[in-house]
């Protein structure tokens, strides 16, 4: 029987630019990809969407396989934000993929079950790359695709990267947006930190919205000492449970975590991808701080309205915010996020990923963070009876070292707080550099806009001409290499 099992799942239309998908199916992946025991046999449902709308397969030529290798997040979240795959597949008369990550959205190896401490012990990078190479693997097989292109964003742009690496045989061009694989493999100190950027990123939009945030968490530190300051914190910040001492810590990583994720999505042009955020979410941000001031010149107020953006997005429709709802405290400082999603993100920076470094309020706008690895140890024993393994990462995955790889573009922008700790130099001519001076966290991989600015428009045509090279360079060789003998494309697993 195939593996692939159609389901009548009807997805509604995110973005206007992004088609509904034309198939979506359940693969029958294995659980573990590495033992000889029983559980190696065993199954589960890894969800794929699949366009094939621009899918050139025949007249004896059939397209190339462009495949995005799926986030800590659920599918619909990166197939209705990565509209620059179906831009470009007409080009290359593509059949585009999206494999779900095991652990979210609904790719759970063990339903419910799948969050606890046993149900979780599946869950990792390279697991996830397994699958991503038998979902691969099947199509090439099953298709008789010869050519393969992966995208990823973020984490999946780290997947996407790490795919090239792993699995040369079956991914032939890899792009990696807004992936911090040097930073995340210690193979670098960045030459600035992650707070340091959001912060960078605030003072470009106003020089003084920086000092109100600073200023903001001052008096929110000093306002805590004071008697009635429960009735003040829970009206400057509109909370819907009155707030008391044991909510302090989760505020501030609240009003912290706001800052940092409009940063990362600074797009040119309203989305909806992390929030329903206004264009420039950094400067809406800011404005709605530096008025906030014009009316009552106090800091934390100010602070307080510029954080609700996120939470809150442009229809402001909450009357009051549940903090506990809104963000979730977690292994990684810069946030899990909500749901399912945000316990299998937390488990993974528990195990294998140990990614920003703290803010330390002399570099940054924000409190310092007391956060190193023995604290980190300390709470994911106590949550996942498990430790961080600093050097895991590093040690599966080449320790960031290209110089031996080939056909990978690393893009990243320049406002994201994530680029300083990504690839920003050509490693060879093979492992190239693209940097998007007015870009956020992967917005090369977003459809076309007419709000873009000229840097992302130039890189995107950049990626563009060097996935033709290489897919070229590959057919080339095909033809060079074939005999009177078929010549088979796929691995036998």
């Amino acid at each position: 029987m195939l593996p692939l099992i159609f389901s009548f799942l009807i997805l509604q239309v995110l973005t206007d630019d992004v088609p509904k998908p034309t198939g979506i199916f359940n693969y029958a992946q294995s659980i573990d990809h590495y033992s000889f025991s029983p559980i190696a046999s065993e199954k589960f449902n890894q969800r794929i969407f699949e366009y094939n709308k621009h899918w050139d397969c025949g007249n004896g030529t059939v397209g190339p396989l462009f495949f995005y290798t799926g986030n800590e997040g659920p599918l619909e979240s990166f197939y209705y934000n990565t509209g620059f795959m179906f831009e470009i597949a007409p080009k290359f008369g593509a059949l585009i993929v999206f494999a779900e990550h095991r652990y979210y959205g609904e790719s759970l190896p063990y339903g419910a079950d799948s969050f606890t401490n046993k149900g979780l012990r599946y869950l990792s990078s390279t697991q996830a790359t397994a699958d991503f190479a038998e979902v691969i693997n099947y199509y090439k097989k099953s298709k008789g695709i010869t050519q393969v292109v992966s995208f990823g964003g973020s984490y999946g742009g780290m997947l996407t990267a790490w795919m090239r690496l792993r699995y040369p045989q079956l991914v032939d061009v890899a792009l990696a947006a807004s992936a911090p694989l040097p930073m995340m493999a210690r193979s670098i100190v960045p030459k600035k930190a992650f707070f340091e950027i959001v912060t960078d990123d605030y003072e470009a939009a106003d020089s003084t919205c920086p000092d109100i945030v600073r200023k903001g968490f001052s008096q929110l530190y000093e306002i805590v000492k004071t008697s009635g300051y429960e009735q003040t914190v829970t009206e400057t910040f509109k909370l819907c449970k009155d707030f008391d001492k044991s909510q302090f810590d989760h505020l501030v990583g609240w009003t912290r975590n706001a800052m940092l994720m409009m940063a990362m999505v600074d797009y040119p042009y309203p989305a909806e991808f992390m929030g329903n955020l206004p264009a420039w979410p950094v400067k809406a941000s800011c404005d709605l701080m530096l008025d906030e001031m014009k009316r009552s010149g106090n800091e934390m107020k100010a602070m307080a309205v510029g954080a609700g953006l996120l939470y809150n997005g442009t229809d402001g429709t909450k009357e009051c915010f549940n903090i506990y709802d809104d963000f979730i405290e977690c292994a990684d400082i810069t946030g899990c996020g909500t749901g399912p999603a945000a316990k299998a993100w937390d488990f993974q920076c528990c195990t294998e990923f140990q990614l920003a470094t703290p803010s330390d309020n002399k570099t940054d706008m924000f409190p310092a963070l007391d956060w190193n690895l023995d604290i980190a140890s300390k709470y994911c024993q106590e949550n996942y009876q498990v430790s961080p393994d600093p050097v895991g990462a590093s040690r599966n995955y080449w320790s960031a070292d290209f110089t031996a790889a080939s056909n990978i573009i690393f893009s990243n922008g320049l406002l994201d707080p994530w680029h300083a700790g990504g690839v920003l130099e050509d490693v060879n001519p093979t492992v190239k550099a693209i940097t998007i001076a007015e870009g956020a966290h992967h917005l090369d991989l977003r459809g076309a806009n007419k709000d873009d600015p000229q840097s992302v428009i130039v890189a995107r045509q950049q990626e563009v001409e060097l996935i033709t090279q290489w897919l070229g360079q590959k057919k080339g060789e095909e033809t060079e290499n074939d005999t009177e003998q078929d010549v088979e494309y796929y691995v036998e697993f």
